[in-house]
């Protein structure tokens, strides 16, 4: 089955922290839960462990951002510094998700022990072995990444009988399998990677969960590229993949040594806002 591994973060978020190459992004939703006359709001966010900065809107570093909901899939429209990054009106009750893919940044490596922190953190495997065996230096290389964030929504009654989450376009994509809104704590959630639409085995997923004190857990996908999470805690919930493959070994040309696709999923369950208390913070 699945190798897990749970870890209540304490002395390893200083090693962490260290690498600045294990920073998530995410969106984040100011609300969770919906009332049919509420906006869907959230926040483009970049950071460690489920704290970090927000973004303002700006359309010309997207190449998706978009909002499904029972009447189909729109673009989310919004003027360059908007903030949150995400402000829409819902056509109808049910299940949304919203996603985001963002055009692609570049890194470049300096200390040699930031890609082996980055490989472990990570969870990749065999990633230190190709990059000696394709003679690559350990310092001055370049890795080129490109973010896919996608944040789920309930607006009004939650049910299993409507619209449940699905690919929605995203290049590298997880997908929740159950309508999360209607889980509790006592829960699991079954959920998907997908790589260009197709499913994808063996990789770690991350899931980082906040209800007070932060607390992470990491699986690995099984052969169908199927993870299953236990929702123990409750508070509010990202989970975090990365997808790294080989780019150009030529340092003359424009592509980067290394190329990565970071997914992410955001969500609650049914007691989210109430226990993070979300709709009294916004008011005040």
């Amino acid at each position: 089955m699945f190798n897990k591994k749970t870890a209540f973060l304490s002395l390893a978020i200083a090693f962490y922290a260290t690498s600045s190459f294990a920073h998530e992004y995410w969106l984040e939703p100011r609300i969770y839960t919906v009332e049919k006359d509420e906006e869907i709001s959230g926040d483009l966010k970049n950071g460690q462990f489920f704290k970090g900065s927000a973004f303002s809107y700006i359309a010309s570093q997207y190449e998706q951002f978009t909002i499904t909901g029972p009447d189909g899939t729109k673009n989310v429209e919004g003027r360059d510094g908007d903030r949150p990054a995400l402000s829409a009106t819902p056509d109808a009750e049910g299940f949304y998700s919203v996603s985001y893919q963002g055009k692609f940044d570049k890194i470049t490596f300096t200390d040699p022990e930031k890609l082996r922190h980055y490989a472990e953190y990570e969870g990749f495997r065999g990633v230190l072995e190709r990059h000696a065996e394709r003679g690559l230096p350990n310092t001055k290389f370049h890795e080129q990444y490109a973010r896919c964030a996608k944040a789920l929504f309930q607006v009004g009654t939650p049910n299993n009988n409507g619209r449940q989450d699905a690919l929605t376009g995203l290049k590298f994509e997880l997908v929740a399998e159950a309508n999360p809104y209607t889980l509790t704590e006592q829960d699991a959630l079954p959920v998907r990677l997908y790589w260009e639409g197709q499913p994808m085995a063996d990789v770690q997923i991350r899931m980082f969960r906040i209800n007070n004190e932060l607390a992470t857990i990491e699986i690995r996908t099984d052969e169908e590229g199927r993870a299953i999470f236990p929702l123990e805690g409750g508070g509010k919930y990202m989970l975090n993949a990365v997808h790294i493959f080989e780019g150009d070994d030529d340092p003359q040309t424009e592509t980067a040594e290394w190329i990565s696709y970071w997914a992410s999923l955001s969500f609650g369950i049914s007691t989210t806002d109430d226990v993070l208390q979300t709709r009294a913070q916004l008011k005040q």
